[in-house]
């Protein structure tokens, strides 16, 4: 909770910094969201490392292979960044740039799914 109201905190300072700044000079208003963005994700990281430590003893205790955990930890991880990245893309004012984040972050959770689906159709073969 503590993680959270840190990353609120640094957002919404962010945010208004980024729109008083905006009024006068809009290309440092972006650099500042970018900033803020930034320091609020640095927030997350601790908590990232604690969940990749849960979903290791996870896959250790169910045997799960890291082929199967790994393609959705990525997928996980692109649309994360896909979405900060689209945000950010709609603040400059950049519409369409926002859009083709969005489309290259689906077609590279779809890329990184490829192995879960691989292995899905090769158990599918195997039952058969």
């Amino acid at each position: 909770m503590t993680l959270l109201m840190k990353a609120a905190a640094l957002g919404v300072t962010g945010a208004v910094a980024a729109l008083i700044i905006k009024r006068s000079a809009p290309e440092l208003g972006l650099a500042m969201s970018i900033a803020a963005t930034l320091a609020a994700a640095a927030v997350a990281v601790e908590l990232f490392g604690q969940l990749r430590d849960v979903v290791t003893m996870a896959r250790e205790q169910t045997g799960l292979s890291p082929a199967v955990v790994s393609p959705v930890l990525k997928c996980v991880g692109i649309g994360v960044v896909t979405r900060l990245a689209s945000d950010l893309c709609k603040d400059g004012g950049q519409g369409a740039a926002a859009s083709a984040v969005e489309l290259c972050g689906a077609a590279c959770a779809m890329g990184a799914a490829l192995p879960l689906v691989r292995s899905l159709l090769q158990m599918i073969s195997e039952l058969t």
